[in-house]
């Protein structure tokens, strides 16, 4: 789970979802400003990638296009519930690259 860079207040899960859509928060804790590091926005931006694999199995193995539309809403509300546990926080905002 993400730690305040400031107070070191460990975010629980739902204040941690904020992040989702946004890679700037204030700590619950202390209202500091925290961004996401620059090392989990690259690992967001894998992660959902991963939601291409779907499309791989449907395509060779000629499944319909219901089950990737249902295996991709799947796969994706996994990786949504799952982000907040790889998210870290930095005080100030990381450049990308």
């Amino acid at each position: 789970m993400p730690t305040c860079r400031t107070c070191g207040y460990t975010w629980n899960w739902k204040e941690a979802m904020r992040l989702i859509y946004r890679a700037k928060a204030c700590c619950p804790n202390c209202d500091a400003n925290q961004y996401l590091s620059a090392k989990s926005r690259k690992r967001s931006s894998y992660t959902s990638m991963l939601v291409v694999i779907p499309l791989a199995i449907t395509s060779i193995y000629r499944l319909s296009l219901w089950f990737y539309l249902s295996f991709s809403f799947a796969l994706l509300i996994i990786l949504l519930l799952l982000s907040p546990l790889y998210y870290q926080l930095s005080n100030e905002e990381e450049p990308l690259w």
